[in-house]
Order: C-alpha cells, then sequence, then structure tokens
C-alpha cells in the first residue's frame, strides 16, 4: 500500500478554501496515477492522508506522485494485522528485525484515534524486542528508522519514505510568464513559482546568437517532470531585428542591460494581452551586469506589470542545486552564455535606471510591434526541436 500525505500548505486555508485545493491535487494526482498505469482508487485516510494500492506499479507511482504538487511526502506501507499492543509490537519486530540486526534503530510511533495505550507504549515494546534481535537503541540519528502508523484500527509499518514537493497545487493561483532561457536560473524560477501553485507560460526571445531549441526542451523537461495538471503555451518572439538595433543606437558599455530592459518591455505586451498579472525571470543580485541593484531596478521600470524574481538572495550552487533536485540540471549545463554584445569592453554595471531608460530611447518603436505581433504561439506539448 501507498500512503500520500498533503502539503501542510493546504491546511493552512480556511476550512472554505481546503476542499477545493484538495480537489485540485487529487486531479494533478490522478493525471501522474493514469501516466504510471495505476488504476488503484484512492482512499481517504483522515483529513490529509490517502492511500491507493498500486499492485505492480509501485516504483512508477512513486516516481511520479513524489512530482506532484501539493502531496507533501509518498510512503510505501505493509499493513500490520494485529488486534491488541503486543501482537502489534511482534508484528514491528518480526517485520524489522533483519534490518535492524546490529544496527542502530530508533521507533518512531504516530497514532491518530482512541485507545487503551500509548504511542511510547507500542514503541517501547518494538524496541525492547528489536534490542533482543540485537539492534541498539538511538533516538536522535538512527541508521534504521523504525517508523509505525496507527490510524484508528488500523496500523501501518513504514518500508519506504519518499519526499514529495508539498507547496500548493498548481492552478490554485494565478499564472505568470517566465522569460526562459535554457540555463539554471529561469527554469528554477519557473519550478518555485508551480510550488506555490501559479501556472507557468514561457517566453523566450529568439537571437542570432540563443540556442532557441535549447530553452524551449529545458522548459518541456521541467513541464514533463513536474507540470501535471498545466498546459502551458510558449511565445517565441524574434528579436534579432531589435538586437541589430541596438546595436547601432546603443552605447557598448550599456548594451546588456538595454537588452534585459527591451525584453521586460515586450514579454510586458505578451502577458498583458494575456491577461497574466506578473512576470517571472531567474534573476539573482549581483549574478551578471543585467542584475545588479540598478539594473534590475531599471528592468523593472521598463514593465508595465510587476517582476518576480523568486531566485533574488540566492547563491549560484544553491540554484544549481534545486537544478539537480527539479532534474533539468544536466541539461542546463548545456547552455551556452553567448549573447555577449560588449564586443569585449567593459559593461556598465551600475547605471541609474534613468540612464538605462535613455539608452534604449531611440529604438523604433515599430521594431518591438512587430516582434511582439509575429511572434510564434504553441503548446509546450505540441514542441518539436526545429520548431523554434
Amino acid at each position: 500500500m501507498i500512503h500520500l500525505t498533503l502539503s501542510g500548505d493546504i491546511f493552512l486555508k480556511s476550512r472554505r478554501t481546503q476542499p477545493r485545493m484538495i480537489k485540485r491535487v487529487l486531479s494533478s494526482l490522478q493525471l501522474a496515477l493514469d501516466e504510471a498505469g495505476c488504476e488503484s482508487p484512492l482512499e481517504r485516510l483522515g483529513s490529509h492522508r490517502f492511500a491507493l494500492e498500486p499492485g505492480d506499479k509501485t516504483e512508477a507511482v512513486v516516481e511520479r506522485a513524489t512530482k506532484v504538487f501539493g502531496i507533501a511526502s509518498v510512503d510505501e506501507m505493509e499493513e500490520l494485522a494485529a488486534d491488541d499492543l503486543d501482537d502489534l509490537a511482534s508484528e514491528v519486530a518480526r517485520l524489522t528485525r533483519d534490518r535492524v540486526s546490529g544496527r542502530t534503530f530508533g521507533v518512531r510511533v504516530k497514532r491518530r484515534g482512541t485507545h487503551p495505550w500509548k504511542s511510547y507504549d507500542l514503541a517501547s515494546r518494538s524496541g525492547a524486542l528489536l534490542v533482543e534481535a540485537g539492534g541498539t537503541v538511538n533516538l536522535d540519528d538512527p541508521q534504521e528508522p523504525v517508523d509505525v502508523m496507527v490510524l484508528d484500527e488500523r496500523a501501518f509499518l513504514v518500508v519506504a519514505h519518499h519526499r514529495g514537493p508539498g507547496g500548493l497545487p498548481v492552478g490554485t493561483q494565478e499564472p505568470v510568464l517566465c522569460l526562459i532561457s535554457g540555463g539554471f536560473d529561469s527554469v528554477v524560477a519557473a519550478w518555485m513559482m508551480m510550488s506555490r501553485g501559479c501556472p507557468v507560460e514561457f517566453v523566450h526571445f529568439t537571437l542570432s546568437c540563443s540556442q532557441s531549441d535549447h530553452a524551449v526542451a529545458v522548459a518541456r523537461s521541467l513541464w514533463e517532470r513536474w507540470g501535471y495538471g498545466t498546459d502551458p503555451i510558449v511565445h517565441v518572439v524574434e528579436f534579432q531585428p531589435v538586437k541589430e538595433a541596438l546595436l547601432e543606437h546603443v552605447d557598448v558599455r550599456m548594451r546588456q542591460v538595454a537588452l534585459k530592459v527591451l525584453m521586460a518591455r515586450a514579454a510586458s505586451q505578451i502577458a498583458q494581452e494575456r491577461e497574466i498579472l506578473a512576470l517571472l525571470t531567474g534573476d539573482a543580485m549581483g549574478q551578471v551586469s543585467s542584475q545588479t541593484l540598478p539594473h534590475l531596478v531599471a528592468v523593472s521600470e521598463a514593465s508595465e506589470i510587476p517582476i518576480f524574481r523568486p531566485l533574488l538572495g540566492l547563491p549560484k550552487q544553491d540554484i544549481i542545486d534545486y537544478a539537480r533536485r527539479i532534474g533539468t540540471a544536466e541539461m542546463s549545463a548545456r547552455a551556452q552564455e553567448v549573447c555577449d554584445l560588449s564586443e569585449g569592453r567593459p559593461v556598465a554595471t551600475g547605471a541609474r535606471p534613468e540612464k538605462v531608460a535613455r539608452s534604449v530611447k531611440d529604438i523604433p518603436g515599430f521594431l518591438m510591434t512587430d516582434a511582439v505581433s509575429t511572434r510564434k504561439v504553441f503548446l509546450l506539448k505540441d514542441w518539436f526541436p526545429g520548431a523554434t
């Protein structure tokens, strides 16, 4: 049997909101189970736990269920056939003595319901039997945790514990539009906002120096792993004419931040057209010249809607660690930073926002209008290499 525990974030909501949250996470979970080939019905165990019998699909169910936002944990369980405390302790010891023998262990019992004994009673009696079997008690840092769940008249031994993403179910918040580059940062930012319930649409700006197929492939990889219950749209904007005008009209030291300003301006127009309330980027403070505080402010001022930057205070290594957890790190590591517009000269790192705004004033407005109006728009699930 597999137990699926809902995220605590769901139960911080009002009682009126909780049913909507639970309905959404169960809808996404069902898509994951269908993909795993599991037809077992879900059984509700209390307010925040569900159970199913996966048959021979355990590995596939665990792999997919741990990618559903709103699921805090996925536990492989063995139900214990016992009627009283002594029988229950004997069952726990019988099923765990082999892995506990010669190692340290700690028995932890979580219990719900009314019983003639306490959680401590079951833990101590099971522990005594396991000491006889050759184990050594260590409650602080055991080599072999022995976790038991007692729910009213039923008891379960945790065979394997798997962490889920937790958070809020995707679709319980408004969507955001993510500027996707194909590196580590923007895809991690997208994952973070998905974990807070926001569906994500993607926009990528095509340049002669960009890797457009790679960028969309990274977004596709994120969605395939974590996007249950979503069907994201991708906007691919041909930005090469804007870049060429930038090379002609913008001082070489200002070009990097100017390009970000123009992208934010175009993305803002797309978002407003789509009735999306905010942009999303993978900016981290000070990471590159366009991400210093003055330049981040300048980029924000170029957008008519807010820009969310969930990675702002994270070191690069933390972002890479997140990408490894998400499963996109290997693909993102192949991205190349090839759009250097500085021609090898020093770039501005602290230009005031008003100076940045002045630097792009000579970019013809019709180029921006054409770039936005002629963009390619497609469902991410329909993308294939070469489509961008």
